[in-house]
């Protein structure tokens, strides 16, 4: 018996013992394979742990590090993440495993920028770079990039912050790292939104936004939508910011992605405030206060409250209301103590207060606005508190310093045009070096074959002599063969000959509309300049603000001048690319529209948009905005105390569009040159407008690159008529309300 009961205890024990054995071993790609699996954060969180008395110390390694990044990345638990880094860092120095040791480094410091404590985030970069350059394909060289880039944010470097993230594509596209590229895109949009040079922001954002559609990740996708509809509004394309914020606010409903619709919704409601859709705008920005307040989430309380402050200020006039609203965006923000929720607070209080004439208390709030400012450095937002500084000194009848603060103004506001500008010149000028290039080598590639045909004549020559026994016959087919090829080879170098005299000729056309219509407008500035120092001297200051505001405005006809001239040079010589998307019709009209309307004010003139249904059509966006575009300021230059009525329909699968004025109208000799840019004499506008000619040449070529039609008619004293007609391949009827709002002064 006693025997037995040895026997029983001694199987038990090796039970207990094999079991032992087996929690001990847990293969570690085990391990990765689940928690890869796992959705929910917190569940993969609670796994790892389980997991990691089961493991070898270099799995262990690996599952604090995966642990910090899903804190860090999916929960913002920086604090935990930090403690998880540094024990990551601590067990990789003594396994000496250098990939994960730089990993924990790289990733560490990337949190301690978002913290701004650079200096420490600093000295774990220089640790990391040692270790990194052993391997140069290491995917840790991306987050490296990324850190250095958000020091260099912190420090307002933003022209390096780009040279950094440029880095971090170029190593994630090498390594096909997707998420760190969908980074790389992501942050180099942001650095150039902070520089003000939205176009190129939204290229980035929009490659990001690529990414996450290709990888299904609709929470990633909601908030590049953000994003995208922010840079939009910034740049004042006000409809098509509003389609972003939708789409995004559509998509973090469906996910309950709250995050994102807190961001949204204050900005969603900017774009109705601006579009002067009040009801809309209320109801949105009411949606975000909840939600804020439900959250308790003070840096979206103060931006809720500061746009409802903007709402009540500028479209309902309801000053005192929004003074409050104001003071609780301030109070919101004050806890936050970040500068980018004082700024937005502090400027609608001030702007309250000008409105109601308590410039006393006003001027309580500058110092703070100053400070504010001057810490975020951002083009736009100084440009915002010169604006406000001369409107106080105006109307505290202190003109010398509402002037210097006006100039500073206009300097930043000309700034962001320059560098847009400058882009544009650029790319135009490496599209005509491509194109000359391209007849250099074609020129280059000829010669040679002219004398690679030349010595074959030579050997030929040299057989014919030697080969006495050659038959005539032969001789005289050999000699009409080579004719028929030198004949063929002179119609080619003539071709080519036309070519390139066709591109000079196009080159000069451009130098010489460049030479004589740009200086001619450029040459206003020059005298507005000489004449507005002279009112300065003599303190006359309401003749120098008058002067500003003309000067403002032939800057705008300059720039339209310019987009002019730069896609009639690209559409010249075959640089324009045609990219056609689903647009409406209606939607893009009214956005034109919307940028004539403080013109078609000042000349007294309604601009209408009449229509039974709404069409979305598959068009090139760009196309289409220079056809209206110059229509409408055409119309406009013309008509004064009138009328301009666009109206388009659907017929017979084309797009049919008439746009009409009631202004002085042209004679015959006028009608027949209109396209024309080589005789065209441009005629003054109603208010003394000049132009360059370029605009009614630029409609008429971009509506032929479409293949459709135009016609125009025209009575002097009765007003002009446009009628066009463009095939279109895709069309979807209606999603637009069919109340006809007219655009009126």
């Amino acid at each position: 018996m006693r025997g037995k009961i040895t026997i029983s205890i001694i199987i038990f024990g090796l039970l207990i013992f094999n079991n032992n054995a087996q929690t001990k071993q847990v293969d570690c790609d085990q391990w990765q394979n689940r928690v890869d699996t796992i959705q929910n954060i917190n569940r993969a969180l609670h796994y790892s742990k389980q997991v990691l008395a089961m493991v070898e110390d270099e799995c262990k390694a690996k599952i604090y590090l995966n642990s910090a990044k899903l804190l860090h990345l999916g929960l913002q638990k920086n604090d935990s993440s930090l403690y998880l880094y540094d024990k990551t860092i601590k067990l990789s120095k003594a396994l000496q495993n250098d990939q994960i040791l730089s990993e924990a480094y790289t990733n560490k410091a990337l949190i301690l920028t978002q913290l701004l404590k650079n200096e420490e985030a600093i000295v774990l970069l220089e640790n990391a770079e040692k270790l990194l350059k052993k391997n140069l394909e290491d995917k840790s060289w991306a987050v490296f990039f990324e850190a250095q880039a958000e020091i260099a944010d912190n420090n307002s470097e933003y022209l390096k912050a780009i040279q950094y993230a440029d880095s971090m594509t170029e190593v994630s596209i090498i390594t096909k790292d997707t998420f760190n590229l969908y980074s790389s895109y992501h942050n180099k949009g942001i650095y150039n939104f902070r520089l003000s040079n939205y176009e190129d922001a939204i290229i980035n954002l929009l490659k990001a936004l690529d990414l996450h559609e290709l990888n299904k990740d609709l929470v990633g996708e909601a908030r590049t939508n953000y994003l995208v509809g922010y840079s939009y509004l910034k740049w004042g394309y006000l409809e098509t910011a509003k389609r972003y914020f939708e789409k995004g606010v559509t998509i973090a409903k469906e996910k309950g992605d709250h995050h994102t619709l807190l961001l949204t919704y204050p900005y969603l409601a900017e774009c109705h405030r601006k579009l002067n859709e009040n009801e809309e705008a209320l109801q949105t920005i009411n949606r975000g206060i909840t939600l804020a307040e439900e959250f308790n989430n003070n840096e979206r309380i103060a931006r809720a409250f500061s746009e409802k402050g903007w709402l009540y200020l500028k479209n309902f006039k309801k000053y005192i209301e929004a003074e409050d609203y104001f003071t609780t965006a301030y109070n919101a923000a004050k806890v936050t103590n970040n500068d980018v929720y004082l700024q937005p607070s502090l400027h609608g209080l001030i702007d309250a207060y000008l409105e109601q004439g308590e410039y006393t208390e006003a001027q309580k709030y500058f110092n703070l606005f100053e400070k504010v400012t001057k810490n975020l450095n951002i083009l736009y937002h100084t440009q915002e508190y010169h604006k406000i500084y001369s409107r106080y000194y105006e109307k505290t009848s202190r003109p010398s310093l509402a002037i210097k603060h006006l100039k500073e103004y206009y300097k930043i506001k000309d700034s962001i045009s320059n560098l847009q500008v400058k882009t544009q010149l650029t790319n135009l000028e490496k599209k005509y070096d491509t194109k000359r290039k391209e007849i250099t080598i074609l020129n280059l590639k000829r010669q040679k074959e002219q004398q690679e045909k030349l010595t074959e004549e030579a050997s030929l020559r040299q057989n014919l002599f030697l080969g006495a026994s050659i038959s005539l016959a032969i001789i005289l087919t050999l000699v009409g063969g080579l004719f028929f090829k030198l004949k063929k080879q002179k119609k080619q170098l003539d071709e080519a000959h036309k070519n390139v005299t066709e591109i000079n000729q196009v080159k000069n056309r451009l130098f010489s509309i460049i030479a004589h219509d740009l200086r001619g407008m450029i040459l206003p500035f020059q005298r507005s300049g000489k004449i507005l120092k002279h009112y300065i001297e003599k303190e006359n200051h309401d003749k120098t603000i008058e002067l500003s505001e003309a000067i403002e405005k032939n800057s705008e006809r300059l720039s339209q001048t310019l987009d002019n001239l730069l896609n009639w040079s690209l559409e010249q010589m075959n640089g324009y690319n045609m990219k056609t998307e689903t647009i409406s019709v209606y939607h893009e009209l009214k956005e034109i529209t919307l940028g004539y309307q403080e013109q078609a004010d000042y000349k007294k003139t309604k601009i209408e948009i009449k229509y039974t249904e709404d069409l979305c059509i598959d068009f090139d966006k760009g196309a289409f905005h220079v056809i209206f575009r110059n229509l409408i300021g055409n119309a406009l230059k013309y008509t004064e105390e009138g009328c301009i009525t666009i109206h388009f329909k659907e017929e017979h699968k084309n797009l049919v569009c008439s746009l009409t004025d009631t202004g002085i109208g042209m004679n015959a000799n006028q009608l027949q040159t209109i396209f024309s840019l080589d005789k065209q004499q441009t005629t003054v506008g109603t208010k003394g407008e000049k132009g360059t000619g370029l605009g009614l040449n630029l409609v008429y070529r971009f509506i032929k690159m479409q293949k459709g039609e135009i016609v125009v008619s025209s009575e002097l004293g009765i007003g002009t008529r446009f009628d066009i007609k463009i095939p279109i391949t895709k069309l979807l009827k209606g999603g637009t309300n069919k109340n006809l709002k007219p655009m009126s002064a």
